[in-house]
């Protein structure tokens, strides 16, 4: 073998063992570490100064240049209460295009918090390319989110009432993302990739999300 080919084995093989030491390849464990703060419903940072995306979900936005959605401030405030200060363990599943670690998140009781926000009705079924792998995940969330509309807790009340709920909305089977039948976004959807929901609560109850563009979710 050459010096230089060589080189490139040791540097391939070294990033490799650093990033299964420091648990940033998917399907790795990290060590217990401590949340040093909370950054909304679905984000937070760890004391290595890691930042974290609690994979498969998404919780109402909050205001940072203006308002924010509804819900938005009870989200992360059930974030702080279930993790902020304390240890925690993650299971990495990716990345995302802000370089955030993407994963699920334990806590010393035995909670899945990604799960336990969903169950709360603090967060709703995000799926995403990036998640790829993490099937059997979004199984388990979203039969919590099944559960939490039918209970009735969290943003599900006034969401599931919401005049637009009632409305047809079309998703994209790809994707997994549901949209006005008015959005630009809509009419692009092929017909082998489009699928017709009769009401808002048949959308979330299917696991998919509101399009960004175009979404019912009210503001705060």
């Amino acid at each position: 073998m050459s010096p230089r080919p060589q080189a490139r084995w040791l540097l391939t093989f070294w990033g490799l063992l650093w990033a299964v030491v420091l648990g940033f390849l998917p399907g790795t464990a990290m060590a217990w570490e401590r949340v040093r703060a909370v950054v909304d419903g679905d984000t937070l940072e760890l004391a290595s100064g890691q930042t974290v995306r609690l994979v498969g979900i998404d919780a109402p936005e909050l205001g940072h240049k203006g308002p924010g959605q509804y819900y938005g401030p009870q989200a992360r405030a059930e974030l702080v209460r279930l993790v902020e200060g304390q240890e925690v363990r993650l299971e990495v599943l990716g990345r995302d295009r802000y370089h955030r670690v993407l994963g699920a998140l334990w806590r010393r009781d035995g909670t899945m918090v990604n799960e336990q926000m969903v169950a709360l009705g603090a967060a709703f079924v995000f799926p995403h390319a990036d998640d790829a792998g993490s099937g059997s995940l979004m199984e388990r969330l979203l039969r919590a989110q099944q559960q939490a509309m039918d209970r009735g807790v969290g943003f599900w009340p006034r969401i599931l009432r919401l005049p637009e709920a009632r409305d047809p909305y079309v998703g994209t089977r790809s994707s997994k993302r549901f949209h006005r039948l008015a959005c630009p976004y809509a009419s692009r959807i092929s017909p082998h990739n489009r699928v017709f929901f009769s009401s808002l609560r048949a959308a979330f109850a299917a696991g998919f999300s509101p399009c960004r563009t175009c979404t019912p979710w009210p503001r705060q």
